[in-house]
């Protein structure tokens, strides 16, 4: 990919995070769930029915921030790599496998696998 098209993954993906936090944390407003304090938004039932309702909102903000992550991760190594073309390579290689994991790990998570017997 150029570098223009990776810092323009990279702008998307902040603003995607700002947007996405933002209701995030806004979400945790104990009054909007009818409880007084903030530990309690944070009970097993409010947090289930939320994953439940807005889950593809969750698989959204888990890829803009792997991408964002490990994306931020690469340019970093990339410039300690200098101009090594294998070290380069190789940098460009784990960190697809990493966004590979990462979202694997964090789409699981968040819709889970049907129950195995």
């Amino acid at each position: 990919m150029k570098a223009g098209t990776i810092a323009l993954i990279q702008y998307v993906t902040a603003i995607l995070m700002i947007l996405l936090v933002s209701w995030h944390v806004a979400d945790r407003i104990p009054w909007l769930h009818g409880v007084e304090n903030l530990p309690s938004t944070m009970s097993p039932e409010i947090i289930y029915d939320e994953v439940e309702r807005f889950w593809p909102l969750l698989i959204l903000l888990s890829i803009a921030v792997v991408i964002h992550g490990v994306n931020g991760l690469r340019g970093m190594l990339l410039e300690w790599a200098g101009s090594n073309e294998r070290l380069r390579f190789a940098v460009n290689i784990l960190s697809i496998l990493a966004i590979i994991a990462l979202l694997l790990v964090a789409i699981h998570t968040i819709v889970g696998l049907p129950e195995l017997g």
